[in-house]
């Protein structure tokens, strides 16, 4: 008959709270962290898998067994046990059903508590190796009749405890729950960070895809960074050349680089593109490591755009608050980074030179903006002509050829919200004509 302690804590009802790997080892930690913490002299009783897993915690269970009255560690004979003073080993003959199960049963006067799951069969009848079934317990009979069945199985003499204090029991019980409750927000808390890391890089994604122009996805990536990742100020430096930087911000507002910036200086950002690595601050305050993209930041990261021609650029995001980055969130900017990085030499490939592009940009901008005024300076004498002046027909005939040409230059210098307005001129008309002129002008 082959024994098994799932089996006999089946028996009990309200106790299963195990349905992972994760979870069994996170309980099973929390109690043998409860019995080193207080230097308890308990009968401890545990079962992994292989005798190669104690290996890997010969510290743990060092200590474990200098404190412990008894110790029996249970697990498949994979490799000769480890030689750990207080420790018994116990083997398990592979495949049998107390090698699918996991336990942790300590008993003792003062204490006495235990964790006991069992892998769960999968539809094909092989165990699975994480899903689990089995839960821990404080109940003194369950774990009397565990210890019981494991003393026989090591072939040791069970030790009954004749004896309890319920007070020091519950003393214990009240630290486990606070701690797993702990255990439990924080782990909440890094669910819901990498469910945001997450959606950030599937926002991002997204917006790489739609084929936009290099400056609309660099802001793009600043909006994403604060919207969706959560920083409370973002920013991205492109290099344009030597200490020039474009800055795209959180706010919109695009520099036009003109502004020398010294390489970013000596915050995360400077450090980030001088050495070309992602760079974590935790308190710039305390360290005066100030960040010249944000200076009011507390605890920053910044990525460097790191392209196989150069560095182009640093991402780098902010918070108010000391410490508020993980290793998870610098993995997540770096990401970013190195997308902008591919996306930027991608349209260099296509297009040239991506600064060129952007130098462009702006002078094109400067030069629409030159010519909106005496557009609208021609669009309002064209109107007064037609106001003022009897046309023939074929004048007529050339007049609304040029008012349509007028009109196709006007759409593509104005913004489609801000038309010109063609009854008022932007402009004060000119003084009229002296007498000579005028009288020059009737007679040619």
């Amino acid at each position: 008959m082959e024994i098994s302690l799932f089996g006999i804590a089946s028996q009990y009802e309200n106790w299963r709270s195990v349905r992972t790997i994760t979870t069994a080892n996170a309980m099973s930690n929390l109690l043998i962290e409860q019995v080193l913490n207080h230097q308890l002299a308990v009968y401890l009783f545990v079962g992994l898998e292989r005798f190669s897993e104690f290996v890997a915690q010969k510290e743990k269970y060092t200590r474990l067994g200098a404190t412990c009255k008894q110790v029996l560690a249970f697990g498949v004979p994979d490799m000769d046990p480890p030689l750990i003073k207080g420790v018994n080993f116990i083997p398990i003959e592979p495949g049998s059903v107390l090698e699918r199960e996991r336990f942790v049963v300590v008993n003792s006067p003062d204490f006495w508590a235990g964790m006991v799951a069992s892998e769960v069969e999968t539809s094909n009848g092989l165990p699975s190796e994480q899903n689990f079934d089995g839960g821990w317990f404080y109940n003194r009979q369950m774990v009397e009749r565990l210890s019981l069945l494991v003393s026989q199985v090591a072939g040791r003499e069970y030790q009954p405890v004749q004896t309890r204090n319920y007070m020091e029991q519950n003393a214990h019980i009240a630290e486990l729950n606070q701690r797993l409750l702990e255990q439990l927000e924080a782990a909440e808390i890094a669910s819901h960070r990498r469910s945001m890391q997450l959606s950030t890089l599937h926002e991002f994604s997204a917006i790489l895809l739609q084929h936009q122009p290099v400056p609309c996805i660099l802001r793009d990536a600043v909006r994403i960074l604060s919207t969706i990742f959560g920083a409370s100020n973002a920013a991205l430096a492109l290099n344009l050349q030597g200490d020039q930087f474009m800055i795209f911000s959180l706010d919109g507002k695009l520099s036009t680089g003109n502004q020398r910036m010294s390489s970013l200086g000596q915050g995360a950002s400077g450090q980030a593109l001088n050495q070309s690595k992602l760079i974590s601050v935790t308190d710039a305050v305390q360290t005066g490591q100030k960040d010249l993209l944000m200076p009011e930041a507390v605890s920053l990261v910044s990525a460097p755009i790191q392209g196989r021609r150069r560095v182009y650029g640093v991402v780098t995001v902010g918070s108010k608050t000391p410490d508020a980055w993980n290793e998870e969130d610098g993995k997540t900017v770096m990401a970013i980074a190195t997308g902008l990085a591919v996306i930027i030499e991608q349209k260099a490939q296509v297009s040239g030179d991506i600064v060129l592009q952007l130098r462009r940009a702006r002078l094109l901008e400067q030069m629409l903006t030159k010519l909106r005024k005496p557009m609208a300076r021609l669009l309002y004498l064209q109107q007064r002509l037609q106001d003022q002046t009897h046309l023939l027909p074929m004048q007529q005939e050339l007049m609304a050829e040029v008012e349509g040409l007028y009109t196709e230059v006007a759409k593509t210098i104005w913004e489609p919200n801000d038309p010109p307005d063609f009854n008022d001129s932007p402009i004060s008309p000119p003084p009229k004509p002296t007498g000579s002129l005028s009288s020059k002008t009737r007679t040619s």
